[in-house]
């Protein structure tokens, strides 16, 4: 049986250094009401900066649950970096996408509007759904048991994140999930010494054809992740997932 996965703030990280841990009051509710945890039950900490502590749970209080720590390990961080710029897409699904990004390991997330995306937000909502988002990875990581939380970026324009890129480095792969004919299929890509592959993911629509030639003149190569059309947040984990085989294949050869 897989142990209770707990969240604790990065900035609680200090008191996880003590034999028993006292959870927070959200955490201890959710561990004792809802999670019906009971004495002696194996429970896993997590801070999403990849602490990961395993104890058991020695007093029941759905206030202050207390956890008694067996083990303690600092996990390291991916050895290649995926960060995903995604076009924003309606509200449940971008939810979904966030926490399934989080849950298979990319390291952030860029959510963009883009010309035939349909979903635009002001500052206020943007702001709200940030929030909600980051909400979204900490449920992933206790749901995965990933213990690298994935960062959120707040919500900005195609033109605002393109005038914000950095220069490529030769250490980072720039690739576009893409419907174009010239695309180059995801497994003749060469991944060695590739530290951070960056993803750029449209919307339903699809990129306009300016948004295409403004990403290839921003050195984003166009690819192919197989022969059917994929939905946008089915197309994100099929990059993330095969970012993780493919680089796993050039570390381990």
């Amino acid at each position: 049986m897989s142990p209770l996965r707990v969240w604790i703030d990065p900035e609680q990280t200090a008191q996880l250094a003590k034999p028993e841990v006292t959870l927070p009051a959200d955490e201890s509710a959710h561990l004792v009401r809802s999670l019906r945890a009971r004495l002696g039950d194996a429970v896993t900490l997590l801070n999403g900066e990849g602490l990961v502590l395993d104890g058991t749970l020695t007093q029941i209080d759905p206030s202050r649950a207390v956890v008694t720590i067996k083990q303690r390990q600092q996990t390291l961080p991916p050895a290649v970096k995926i960060i995903l710029v995604q076009a924003m897409t309606k509200a449940g699904t971008m939810d979904d996408l966030i926490r399934t990004a989080c849950e298979t390991g990319a390291s952030a997330i860029l959510p963009l509007e883009t010309a035939h995306g349909e979903v635009k937000l002001d500052a206020e909502r943007a702001q709200s759904k940030l929030k909600r988002w980051q909400q979204q990875t900490i449920e992933a990581c206790k749901q995965s048991g990933n213990p690298w939380r994935t960062q959120v970026h707040a919500p900005q324009t195609f033109k605002h994140w393109l005038r914000q890129l950095p220069p490529k480095t030769e250490t980072e792969l720039r690739l576009t999930g893409s419907l174009e004919k010239d695309a180059v299929a995801v497994a003749k890509i060469d991944f060695q010494k590739i530290q951070q592959v960056t993803w750029l993911i449209g919307p339903e629509g699809d990129f306009s054809a300016e948004e295409l030639d403004a990403a290839r003149q921003a050195q984003f190569l166009p690819v192919s992740l197989g022969p059917t059309v994929l939905r946008a947040e089915n197309a994100a984990l099929a990059c993330i997932v095969a970012t993780h085989v493919l680089t796993e294949r050039v570390l381990h050869r």
